[in-house]
């Protein structure tokens, strides 16, 4: 299939369709990705308990540690690429005018084949962008990766502070490279998943859709990118406001106030960026795949 680049200005309109996102079928989009945040939260919490039951019988070793990290990793792996296929198919369904419910975050788990290559998918990319940060940072900051690895150390033994406290040269632009590194493979992410999840390709050739579909659209990647360091740049102002305001509210009421208040906020919080990421991604695959005039998936796989 034909990847297009658009220009970059299209970035904005992915942020803006990705932001209207729960417009036309709220009670799905938003219900789907509050399912989404409660599976995700309670297979962590799964996983974690029983990664620390074997590091607990196996000891503190290396071999340990990376059995525990596996057996977090693997599983999440796992439930998280079955969601994206279900919420990925009901934001489709929905910008596409057919109909959908928040249920249909689960329809990931009735279509083994396509979540299985979403999952190898998932696997790959993040093998893809790691080892290419790592090289990126060992050839233009290697201090970064020494003191990454020390700090990794510390946090076994409990002592992260004297790890943190000596921060290495060319940490700026460490930050800079896994920013570039993190803004093309969005990209690849995006058209990828698209692909392989809605338009039944396989994972080779989603990936290689992926790979050409960012390297065309560098420029609105960029804008995107802009648009999202702004955004978090006005959510952290909005959001020092509001702690000022609970501080405040805490000192005339109580402290539970402070509890009853953060929480709701928090959660409305992380279930925008899930909406709003997946937005921008679903929109960014539909434009430079020219989704809209693709046959849709066939309504057995949708609904499964």
């Amino acid at each position: 299939m034909t990847t297009r680049a658009m220009g970059p200005l299209a970035a904005l309109g992915w942020l803006k369709n990705a932001v209207n996102l729960g417009r036309n079928n709220p009670k799905a989009v938003f219900g789907g990705a509050a399912l989404l945040l409660v599976t995700a939260v309670v297979a962590t919490l799964a996983v974690g308990l029983l990664s620390g039951l074997v590091a607990a019988f196996a000891g503190s070793g290396t071999g340990a540690m990376f059995a525990a990290m596996l057996l977090v990793l693997v599983p999440l792996m796992v439930v998280i690429g079955m969601l994206t296929v279900g919420y990925l198919r009901l934001v489709d369904a929905v910008e596409s005018g057919r109909p959908a419910r928040a249920l249909d975050v689960f329809g990931g788990f009735g279509d083994l084949p396509t979540s299985l290559r979403v999952i190898g998918l998932m696997i790959l990319i993040a093998v893809l962008q790691n080892l290419l940060i790592f090289g990126v940072l060992s050839v233009f900051a290697a201090g970064v990766l020494e003191w990454y690895m020390q700090t990794m150390q510390a946090s076994m033994t409990g002592d992260v502070t004297a790890a943190m406290a000596q921060m290495p040269a060319g940490l700026g632009t460490a930050y800079l490279a896994m920013m570039v590194v993190g803004m093309v493979f969005f990209g690849v992410q995006a058209v990828a998943l698209g692909q392989v999840a809605l338009r039944g390709r396989g994972l080779f050739a989603g990936l290689g859709d992926g790979f050409a579909g960012a390297f065309k659209n560098l420029l609105p990647l960029l804008v995107l990118t802009l648009g999202y360091i702004v955004g978090l740049v006005l959510l952290g102002i909005l959001a020092v406001l509001l702690v000022m305001l609970v501080g405040v509210l805490m000192k005339a009421v109580g402290a539970w106030l402070g509890f009853v208040i953060a929480v709701p906020l928090y959660l409305a919080f992380v279930l925008a960026l899930i909406v709003v990421g997946f937005g921008a991604m679903y929109h960014l695959w539909r434009d430079v795949c020219s989704g809209r005039e693709t046959p849709a998936m066939p309504a057995d796989a949708l609904t499964a």
